[in-house]
């Protein structure tokens, strides 16, 4: 696991070199604080910050192959390196290390780019091709790894992990990076900016499962992999339990391999639970499992991880999150690049922090509830077929009837958003099921920026027409909620502390088998994650497989009207706030006031308004960001 950056510029001694490739891998240290390569020639510089995982002694980069004409540089794991070795080495490779890394360099030899085609694993890198003079680049198939890139005004092309390391390296080649107001906008109503897009004018992430070609024709990206939900697997129930607990425990397995400690995040929720337990049949009594323990007992899931962990018979370790509502928010904007709004990443990033005190590498539950289909928008979808086809006039009565419960997350609340979701378009409906925050509508009356693409009309062009309304869910959750939020969450918060974190649930060979369920095997009845829980439902506790999602949560809206009061009032609640140059001050004053947009989630309005304004604020202290409109 590291953090890479690189250089490449069609012209031999172009004006971009050693000095830009080092600003941005300092910027990356904490990705990898165990060592540092790099790698030069006329036209292309290569660099990598390391995080020892696997072949502490050998795994240095880059890697080459037998003459040297093809380099590497990696983050990431490849989970089946150990077999990928050995087939190499039985037709004919000679193998230097015992890295995963350096499978990647053999298996281009053989196929070229396509070699991210035998790739198991969560991974993004730069690769040198010195015979054709070219640069591939590659990232894993969900983008768990990130990997940013832009072209400078003198045409070189910069890439790196991490957007601070891509800003570093834009101000050294004297690149004034500007905001792009689309990115912004979306932003508004997504609570995080969609890939491949970024909060920079002309910087784009990599999209997942793609490779792209850097040569003299300049840069072409190819997909090589996607999610596929047709057609349907015609199991019956009970072999696609069997098949479901066949592939979690392969994709647990080959994640616990290490060559340092290793452990577990264990929520009270029954996927980071059944990845502690398929762990612990490997493992035994020696693996250690973590969870944070917060002072709000509506949140508090320490107890229920501490009784899960018990029943497994393995070592578990309760993490007291402490929260200094300031500073927390100030280390979440610098850490995460760009404006992020999921509250969930304060105590992502607390628990990551207190988890390397004790080990180097955690498993997580990520990307369960996508795949196997764990949101209550979810058994919305399902419903949703014979309520659809009811006059809208009658749809707007009951959803005007029911108003805005109180509790957005009880029945009524839950039933409330349904009946709006069902009244409106597909983009707006997905934003309505997931979000909840800003529509098109209301930023018509608020933004003071210049005209952009609705966020619904960029939401419904990722539609698949074939799918049903469950499947187009959790497709579109693939694309906005897991990509750019979650797993940037989940990527930034451990990497931050040098910490590895693998997704078991997210191994492809799973995901591509549970995707292609019937929907009626993810969502039965009122039952979301049916197949998992039901496939699990011998070994866990009743409590865990029957009881509610639950996650790593804060209490937001009592954080927000005690703990960052002030800090409201003193950012976002000033008349110089930055935000007020996008948006209506009257909005933000009566936002903050709770006399506006009642039917919405209004803590996670304010929270994302809040974390806008601080980004800004850094833009403005660091004096990269160009402008501000």
């Amino acid at each position: 696991m590291c953090g890479i950056a690189g250089i490449w510029h069609a012209q031999e001694q172009g004006p971009v070199g050693e000095g830009t490739l080092r600003r941005g891998l300092e910027a990356l240290r904490h990705r990898g604080p165990d060592g540092e390569g790099l790698y030069h020639t006329p036209d292309v510089h290569l660099g990598m910050r390391r995080l020892a995982i696997i072949d502490l002694a050998g795994g240095d980069q880059p890697l080459y192959n037998e003459d040297g004409s093809v380099a590497v540089v990696f983050n990431g794991e490849i989970y089946n390196y150990k077999e990928l070795r050995a087939g190499l080495r039985a037709r004919g490779h000679t193998l230097a290390t015992s890295s995963d890394t350096e499978v990647l360099v053999h298996l281009y030899e053989e196929r070229g780019p396509e070699l991210v085609q035998e790739l198991r694993g969560m991974f993004a890198f730069a690769l040198h091709d010195r015979r054709r003079r070219r640069v591939v680049l590659a990232r894993d198939r969900f983008g768990k790894k990130p990997l940013y890139y832009l072209q400078t005004s003198a045409g070189a092309w910069l890439f790196a992990s991490e957007l601070k390391a891509l800003r570093a390296m834009a101000a050294e080649c004297g690149e004034p990076l500007s905001l792009n107001p689309q990115a912004l906008y979306d932003f508004l109503s997504l609570g995080s900016v969609p890939q491949p897009s970024t909060i920079f004018r002309g910087v784009y992430a990599l999209p997942p499962g793609s490779w792209a070609t850097l040569d003299e024709s300049g840069l072409k990206i190819q997909r090589y992999w996607a999610p596929e939900f047709l057609p349907k697997h015609p199991l019956g129930y009970g072999e696609a339990q069997e098949r479901v607990r066949d592939l979690v425990a392969e994709a647990v397995r080959l994640r616990l391999r290490s060559d340092v400690p290793l452990g577990v995040f264990l929520s009270g929720g029954v996927d980071s639970t059944v990845v502690a337990y398929e762990a612990a049949q490997v493992v035994g009594d020696t693996l250690q499992t973590f969870t944070v323990a917060v002072e709000d007992r509506a949140f508090d899931e320490s107890a229920i991880a501490a009784q899960t962990a018990r029943r497994l018979g393995v070592q578990h370790t309760v993490l007291p999150l402490k929260v200094e509502a300031l500073g927390s928010l100030q280390a979440l904007v610098r850490q995460y690049d760009q404006p992020f709004a999921d509250p969930s990443a304060i105590p992502s990033l607390g628990i990551a922090q207190l988890a390397r005190e004790h080990v180097k590498v955690v498993l997580n539950g990520d990307g369960g509830d996508e795949v196997f289909g764990g949101y209550r928008r979810y058994v919305a979808a399902q419903w949703a077929s014979p309520f659809s086809h009811l006059p809208r006039p009658v749809l707007r009565g009951v959803s005007q009837a029911l108003g805005q419960p109180a509790a957005r997350r009880s029945a009524l609340g839950f039933g409330a958003r349904f009946v709006r979701g069902l009244t409106q378009p597909a983009g707006e409906r997905y934003l309505t099921w997931t979000t909840d925050i800003l529509r098109e509508q209301d930023k018509r009356d608020i933004w003071r920026g210049a005209p952009q693409l609705p966020t619904e009309d960029r939401v419904a062009a990722r539609l698949d027409p074939r799918l049903d309304l469950l499947d187009s869910q959790v497709a579109l959750d693939l694309q906005f909620n897991l990509l750019s939020g979650l797993l940037v969450k989940m990527d930034i918060a451990t990497m931050a502390h040098s910490l590895e974190a693998r997704s078991p649930l997210l191994d492809h060979r799973l995901a591509e088998f549970a995707l292609r369920l019937p929907g009626t095997y993810r969502v039965r009845g009122s039952r979301a994650k049916a197949v998992l829980r039901d496939a699990y439902r011998e070994p866990l506790a009743a409590a865990v497989v029957q009881g509610p999602k639950r996650g790593f949560e804060i209490p937001l809206e009592r954080w927000l009207r005690e703990d960052f009061r002030e800090v409201l009032h003193d950012t976002l609640g000033a008349p110089d706030a930055q935000v007020r140059d996008w948006v209506d001050p009257t909005f933000v004053d009566g936002l903050l006031a709770r006399r506006l947009l009642p039917d919405r989630n209004w803590a996670t309005l304010v929270y994302m308004l809040l974390t806008l304004e601080l980004w800004l604020r850094e833009q403005r202290e660091s004096g990269v960001l160009e402008g501000t409109r």
